[in-house]
C-alpha cells in the first residue's frame, strides 16, 4: 500500500467528516464526550468511524479534536489526556484496518485565547500539543491532522511540538470565514510557506461557512510538486436554535462544490462540522474519477484597494422619528435593507441609499454584522443616513457580540441619538463568520433582548435601576416562515409579542403560496407584518442562499430557471422579476414589505419599492 503522501501526490483522497456531530445525532453525551465515548462507551466511536469508512473515507480522524489539557480540565479529566488520546487512536485504527484506510490523529486548537497563550508562554502551549500528539502517536496513528486552527501562530507551535516527537506527516488546516482573512491581514501564501517550513507536509483550508468558500481560498495557495493542499469545510452555515447548532443536510451540493477543488490542486478532501457520512458518500462518488492537477500553480492574493474615508454630511435635525406603525395606519410601507460597508469607504453605500430614498423607501434597515461578517457599525451608518437624507432607520441588534451591559449601553446610545426602531435578534454565531476566532456572547437571546428594550422603554435597566425618562423604542422581531416547523415559529412569535414586540419582519420568501400561508396564520395575531423579499443575482447566488444560509429556501423551479439562462444580466433580471412578482403578491395581502438589497445593488430593489407603494 502506498503511503499517504504518495497517494496525495497522484490522486484525490477522501477524508471523513464530523464524528462528534454524528455521535451527537445518536444522542451521545457530548458534555463529557471523551470520558463517555473513548473510555466507557467505545462502541459508539467505532460505529461513527465505520459509517464514514463505509461511505468511502480513505483517511479517518480520531475522535480527539479537543482532548487536550485545557479543554479536558473543564470536565475534570485533565489527568486523562494520554489515556483518552491513546484510546481514540486504537478505536480508529481498529476500524480502519478492515478498510485499508489511514488514520490521522486529530488535534484541535488549545482552547486558550491569544491573551492566555501569551500569559502561559509558547513552551507551555507546545507542551499542551506535545502531550496530546504523543499519546496519539503512541496509539499508532499514521498522520497528525491539525484541524481548524484560526491562528497560524498557534498552528506553528503545534507543528513544532509534533516534529519534536516524530516524522509522521502533518496536515495543517487553517480555519476561515467567507471573507478569507487571517489574523493581522496576513497573506495566505506566506502563511502556508511558514507552516511548511515549520514541518507541515500538507496545508489546507477549513472554512467554517461552507464549501463555496474553498475555491477562493485555495487559489491563494501555491499548488503542485511538494505543495500538497487539503480542504475540510463545514457543511454550511448552521442555525442556532435552542442551544444547538443545526446544519442543513445537502450532500449533493457539498459534493458539487468540493469537486471544483481537484482542478485547483487539492488532493485531500474531507469535511468539518455538520459533514455526515452522506456528505462523504456523495463526495466520494463525485471525485472518484478526478485527479488533482499536478502542474505548479502560483497562489494569488487578491488585490485590496486603498481604504478611503468619506466625510459624513449634514447635522441631525433633532426631530422625533415618526413610527413606522403610524405610517402603516396611513398606507403602505416599504422597508429596505442595505448592508453597511466592510471597509471605511462609505461612498457606494451612500449612493445606493440615495437611490432607495428617492424611490420612496419608508425606512432603511441595517443589519448588525449579518452572518457574523464585520461591517461598519450600523448605528453609525444609520446616523449618517439620517443626517444626509433625513431617512428613518430600523437598526438590527444581535445578542452575539455584546454582553448584558454592552447591549443596554448600545440601546441607551440609540435612544440618545434619537433612533427609535430596533429589530431584536439572537444573531449568527461568530465562529462561522469572517473572524472564526471571535467568541459569541449570548448573555441573552432575542426574547431576553426584547425584555431589555421594553424595560428601557419603562425607564429602567435590567438590574431595576431607573435611567430617567423612558426610551421610546419601537420593537421589531424576526419570523422564519421557511422553517420546517412553521407552527413552532408562530408560537415563538406569540411569545415575542407577549414580551412586547410591536412589528414583524420575515425571512425572505420565494413562493406566493407562502405569502398566503403567512396571511392566514399571522393575521389573527394582530401584529403588523413586513414580508421579506430578496432578489437573487445569479444562479450561483441562488444555490448558495438555498444551501448555505439558514432560513432561506428557494424553490427548485426558480433555481432551475435561473440556471437555464446565460450568466450575467439575464440571470440578474430574472432574479429581479421573481422578486417583483412576489412583491405584487405581498401587496394583495399585506401593507408592508421588507426588501433586502443584494450586494448594495439598489437598482434591483428601488423599482420594486416604487411599484409596491403605488399599488392600490
Amino acid at each position: 500500500m502506498a503511503t499517504l503522501l504518495e497517494q496525495l501526490a497522484t490522486r484525490a483522497v477522501v477524508g471523513d467528516g464530523d464524528v462528534a456531530a454524528y455521535l451527537y445525532g445518536k444522542g451521545s453525551p457530548l458534555g463529557r464526550s471523551f470520558e463517555g465515548l473513548c473510555l466507557t462507551d467505545p462502541d459508539l466511536v467505532r460505529e461513527a468511524h465505520r459509517a464514514y469508512l463505509e461511505a468511502g473515507a480513505e483517511l479517518i480522524a480520531t475522535n480527539s479534536f479537543a482532548a487536550n489539557g485545557p479543554a479536558l480540565q473543564k470536565h475534570g479529566l485533565e489527568e486523562k489526556v494520554s489515556e483518552i488520546n491513546w484510546k481514540a487512536a486504537k478505536l480508529a485504527l481498529g476500524e480502519a484496518q478492515g478498510h485499508s484506510a489511514w488514520v490521522a490523529g486529530c488535534v484541535g486548537p488549545s482552547g486558550l485565547t491569544a491573551a492566555e497563550r501569551i500569559g502561559v508562554g509558547a513552551k507551555e502551549v507546545e507542551n499542551i500539543f506535545r502531550k496530546q500528539a504523543g499519546a496519539l502517536i503512541d496509539g499508532g496513528v499514521q498522520a497528525i491532522l491539525l484541524q481548524s486552527f484560526g491562528d497560524p501562530a498557534e498552528a506553528e507551535l503545534a507543528i513544532g511540538a509534533v516534529r519534536e516527537l516524530h516524522h509522521l506527516p502533518v496536515i495543517a488546516m487553517l480555519a476561515s470565514g467567507r471573507e478569507g482573512t487571517l489574523p493581522g491581514g496576513k497573506s495566505w501564501q506566506e502563511t502556508a510557506q511558514r507552516l511548511r517550513q515549520a514541518g507541515a507536509e500538507v496545508v489546507g483550508v477549513a472554512p467554517a461557512f461552507g464549501p463555496s468558500a474553498c475555491p477562493t481560498l485555495v487559489r491563494r495557495l501555491t499548488s503542485g510538486g511538494e505543495n500538497l493542499l487539503a480542504a475540510y469545510p463545514d457543511a454550511g452555515q448552521p442555525e442556532y436554535a435552542e442551544g444547538r447548532y443545526l446544519y442543513s443536510n445537502y450532500p449533493a451540493y457539498f459534493a458539487e462544490r468540493m469537486a471544483e477543488l481537484p482542478p485547483l490542486g487539492v488532493s485531500l478532501l474531507g469535511g468539518g462540522s455538520g459533514v455526515s457520512p452522506d456528505h462523504i458518500r456523495a463526495l466520494k462518488k463525485k471525485v472518484a474519477a478526478l485527479q488533482p492537477v499536478a502542474a505548479a500553480r502560483a497562489g494569488v492574493e487578491p488585490k485590496r484597494e486603498a481604504i478611503r474615508v468619506s466625510a459624513a454630511g449634514g447635522e441631525k435635525n433633532g426631530q422625533r422619528e415618526e413610527s413606522i406603525l403610524d405610517r402603516l395606519k396611513k398606507g403602505r410601507v416599504a422597508i429596505v435593507e442595505l448592508d453597511s460597508p466592510r471597509s471605511l469607504d462609505m461612498g457606494p453605500f451612500l449612493k445606493a441609499a440615495e437611490e432607495l430614498v428617492n424611490a420612496g423607501t419608508t425606512a432603511l434597515t441595517l443589519a448588525d454584522n449579518s452572518l457574523a461578517i464585520l461591517r461598519v457599525a450600523n448605528t453609525a451608518a444609520a446616523t449618517l443616513l439620517r443626517d444626509r437624507f433625513q431617512v428613518t432607520s430600523v437598526i438590527h441588534l444581535a445578542c452575539r457580540d455584546k454582553n448584558l451591559i454592552g447591549l443596554q449601553s448600545e440601546l441607551m446610545g440609540l435612544a440618545a441619538l434619537g433612533h427609535r426602531h430596533v429589530l431584536a435578534l439572537t444573531g449568527d454565531p461568530s465562529k462561522f463568520g469572517d473572524h472564526p476566532g471571535a467568541t459569541s456572547v449570548y448573555d441573552v437571546n432575542s426574547l431576553g433582548l426584547i425584555d431589555l428594550i421594553r424595560q428601557l422603554n419603562e425607564g429602567r435597566n435590567s438590574s431595576g435601576r431607573e435611567v430617567g425618562k423612558g426610551a421610546d423604542f419601537v420593537i421589531g422581531v424576526a419570523f422564519n416562515p421557511n422553517s420546517k416547523n412553521f407552527d413552532a415559529q408562530v408560537k415563538k412569535l406569540e411569545r415575542k409579542m407577549e414580551r412586547g414586540a410591536h412589528f414583524v419582519m420575515t425571512q425572505p420568501v420565494y413562493e406566493k403560496a407562502m405569502v398566503r400561508k403567512m396571511k392566514e396564520a399571522l393575521a389573527p395575531l394582530g401584529i403588523p407584518v413586513l414580508v421579506g423579499v430578496m432578489p437573487v443575482v445569479s444562479a450561483r447566488n441562488a444555490e448558495f442562499l438555498h444551501h448555505e444560509v439558514p432560513g432561506i429556501s428557494i424553490p427548485d423551479e426558480v433555481r432551475a430557471n435561473i440556471r437555464s439562462l446565460p450568466e450575467g444580466p439575464a440571470q440578474a433580471e430574472y432574479g429581479r422579476e421573481v422578486a417583483a412578482e412576489l412583491a405584487r403578491e405581498v401587496a394583495q395581502h399585506f401593507r408592508g414589505i421588507y426588501l433586502i438589497t443584494p450586494m448594495v445593488r439598489s437598482g434591483m430593489t428601488a423599482p420594486i419599492v416604487r411599484e409596491f407603494l403605488q399599488t392600490k
